[in-house]
């Protein structure tokens, strides 16, 4: 609801000020998300039944949906870390950098008033997520500082798979699970190098009686070891494009 009041500047000019009442409801569940990139940005994932009307979803099939796109999100992502985890320092890098950016996004969600400005999702709460955020991001940092190469600490399967489904849950929390894609780039390009090669070495394989190879070899930071670059530029190189995506994951706030 607006009120407008005029009021006149020191130059005389005639201007107008908004004061904003902002109402809200109870809290309710819901499973919209965030579309980025579109102006109308709220996706509800009901809608994939878009064949049928609104009210005559039936809630085990909308249910089933949200299930299957929350175990294949965290999955997927968890994988992805675990990939990229091949030499020192590349994981935690990427997922120190990806880290950050969720924390703004839970900050943002939060707060009632950047959440309004923005025109996302108000997420009652979320800001107590905030705190682990911190935590963890302060963990990975601490652990880069011994993992930079040559590592004096290794992470493991263990810590990878758990660093990416935190990734992807806290995602899920603040409605941005669409944008992992872009925010979790290094990731997703890790994955994809694997799934590029396997899938041509099968192909080949059976067409030609030899599998054939895309890359020198899978996952993507080993092909670029093959070429003769150092682990060093490899991780600074991908924590670089890391940083560039999660600006760009930030800005799709406003840019739609």
């Amino acid at each position: 609801k607006h009120q407008e009041n005029r009021v006149k500047t020191a130059v005389g000019i005639e201007q107008t000020e908004y004061n904003r009442q902002i109402k809200f409801g109870p809290e309710e569940k819901t499973l919209e998300t965030t579309m980025p990139f579109v102006k109308g940005n709220e996706f509800n994932y009901s809608d994939i039944l878009f064949w049928m009307d609104a009210q005559d979803r039936p809630t085990w099939a909308v249910a089933a949906i949200f299930i299957f796109a929350v175990i294949f999100i965290i999955t997927a992502v968890s994988n992805g870390a675990n990939l990229t985890d091949g030499i020192d320092g590349l994981a935690a890098g990427s997922s120190a950098v990806i880290m950050a950016a969720i924390s703004m996004f839970v900050f943002v969600s939060g707060n009632l008033m950047f959440a309004d400005y923005l025109n996302i999702m108000f997420i009652p709460r979320s800001e107590e997520v905030l705190i682990f955020c911190g935590a963890f991001l302060g963990g990975l940092i601490g652990f880069i500082w011994y993992n930079t190469y040559p590592a004096q600490v290794f992470m493991g399967d263990t810590g990878s798979l758990t660093i990416g489904g935190i990734i992807a849950v806290l995602a899920i929390i603040v409605r941005k699970e669409l944008l992992l894609p872009i925010l979790c780039g290094i990731f997703f390009a890790e994955s994809l190098s694997v799934m590029l090669q396997v899938s041509y070495f099968k192909y080949t394989k059976k067409k030609f009686g030899e599998g054939r190879r895309i890359f020198l070899m899978s996952p993507l930071h080993h092909h670029f070891q093959k070429l003769g670059y150092h682990e060093s530029k490899i991780v600074v190189r991908a924590i670089i494009i890391g940083i560039i995506l999660a600006v760009i994951s930030i800005i799709t706030l406003k840019i739609r």
